[in-house]
């Protein structure tokens, strides 16, 4: 079996939403247990980390972010006029790792500001985010960049480009099927399909209208609070492969 030094795990940006979910219960908070939604997520690291499974769920709006990731950064820089380029080094320090999309600075472990990219699936999923203040698990992630790079501060950019036309011929297809015609020559779904293109397309929206832009401030209390926790974490990963392997008989 795939001998592991749990305390030298360390725990992706993209974790920290999950991890920092609290128990429910009162009694739960003051005996110092870990949240369902915390514990489920230290099981997915488990798993990743022990057997080098990951599963990678994939939607829609996830192959669209992955896509127009470059669109996405290009349309960010012209809004801020700021040359942005997209970042291809993972980072790692004693705590965290986790990979920044955008920064500014000498390089990435010298930044003064690092972002993170959002590409919206929609209009109505992308407009709420003026109302919206950013979604606690950014907010640590991005603070988790902030520890990996020294920067100060950032901002979560969200951003509305066009649908790639892979995805978007897959959704007509999908509309295809549902719609349940006789061809993709039928009226009713020529009519279905040239609106899924305008819903999922905004050539006609001014550019500088197409970013939201949210400020996520350096959280010196909040870096060290995750720190805090990673022993913690670790531990429950320790005795969870004890108690697991403790279920077969020794070889």
């Amino acid at each position: 079996m795939n001998e592991i030094n749990w305390n030298e795990v360390k725990f992706r940006a993209s974790s920290w939403g999950n991890l920092l979910s609290e128990p429910q219960s009162k009694a739960d908070k003051e005996a110092g247990r870990l949240g369902v939604t915390c514990q489920k997520e230290l099981l997915k690291i488990y798993t990743q980390e022990k057997y080098g499974r990951k599963k990678d769920i994939t939607t829609a709006c996830m192959d669209k972010g992955k896509i127009v990731e470059a669109n996405s950064i290009e349309l960010f820089s012209l809004v801020e006029g700021v040359i942005y380029f997209k970042n291809e080094e993972p980072l790692e320090n004693e705590w965290f790792t986790g990979h920044p999309d955008i920064f500014t600075g000498r390089d990435i472990k010298n930044a003064d500001e690092v972002s993170d990219i959002k590409s919206s699936w929609e209009l109505d999923s992308f407009m709420p985010k003026l109302l919206e203040k950013p979604d606690k698990g950014y907010v640590a992630q991005l603070n988790v960049y902030y520890s990996l790079t020294g920067a100060q501060g950032g901002s979560i950019a969200y951003c509305l480009v066009d649908c790639p036309m892979e995805v978007l011929e897959g959704e007509k297809r999908k509309l295809l099927y549902a719609m349940n015609v006789i061809s993709e020559e039928s009226p009713e779904y020529k009519r279905a399909a040239a609106e899924l293109e305008r819903i999922l397309t905004f050539p006609d929206i001014d550019y500088r209208e197409r970013v939201i832009k949210k400020a996520v401030p350096r959280d010196e209390a909040l870096i060290e609070e995750m720190k805090s926790k990673v022993p913690t974490f670790r531990q429950w990963l320790a005795d969870f492969e004890r108690n697991h392997l403790s279920l077969y008989p020794k070889q």
